[in-house]
C-alpha cells in the first residue's frame, strides 16, 4: 500500500512522515517529494507542470518499489490530488490512499516561523491550502485536520490505515 500525504507548507506533512520513518519497523518505508532538486520557483516557467512531471516520477518510483520489495510506503510532497491519481492510474495501481493534512493559517504562520521560514506564509501559500482543502472535499478524500493532535496521533492515524489494508 501506499499512502500519499498532501497539503501546503506548514501542515505537519514532513515531521509526521519522519516520525513514522523513525520507528524500529523498517515497514513502512517513508519519503519526500522534497528528497528531489527543488527549482528556483522564481524562474521556472511553469511550476505547475514541473510539479505535475515530479509527482508522476515519484509515483512511479513508488509503484516500483512496492511492486518490487512487497512493502508499505508513506510519501509526503505539496502535490495537487489529481496528479497523484493521475500517476496511480497510469501504472494500473490502486492500492493507494490520498490524504490531505490541513491546518488553520494561524497554526500554518506559526509553524512556518517556528522553522525559520516565516516568508512561506502569504497569500499564495494560503490559497494553495484552500484549493487543496476544496478539491479535498470534493474528491471524497480524508483531510486530517493537524492543528489540535500531536505528531503520534496523526502517525497513528497513517499507521492504522496501513494495518487495516493488510488484514
Amino acid at each position: 500500500m501506499i499512502i500519499a500525504i498532501t497539503g501546503a507548507s506548514g501542515v505537519g506533512k514532513t515531521t509526521v512522515v519522519d516520525a513514522i520513518g523513525s520507528g524500529p519497523e523498517e515497514n513502512p518505508k517513508t519519503f519526500h517529494l522534497d528528497d528531489v532538486d527543488m527549482p528556483d520557483w522564481s524562474s521556472l516557467e511553469d511550476a505547475r507542470e514541473w510539479q505535475r512531471e515530479t509527482t508522476l516520477k515519484w509515483v512511479e518510483r513508488l509503484v516500483n518499489i512496492v511492486r518490487n520489495e512487497k512493502v508499505d510506503i508513506v510519501f509526503e510532497g505539496s502535490s495537487e490530488i489529481e496528479f497523484l491519481r493521475e500517476g496511480f492510474h497510469q501504472h494500473r495501481f490502486t492500492d493507494y490512499e490520498i490524504i490531505l493534512f490541513d491546518c488553520n493559517p494561524q497554526t500554518m504562520k506559526s509553524r512556518l516561523t517556528e522553522r525559520g521560514q516565516p516568508d512561506l506564509y502569504h497569500a499564495d501559500m494560503l490559497n494553495w491550502l484552500k484549493k487543496l482543502r476544496l478539491d479535498a472535499m470534493r474528491e471524497g478524500i480524508q483531510i486530517v485536520e493537524t492543528d489540535h493532535k500531536t505528531i503520534d496521533e496523526i502517525a497513528d492515524i497513517i499507521t492504522d490505515l496501513i494495518s487495516k489494508d493488510e488484514v
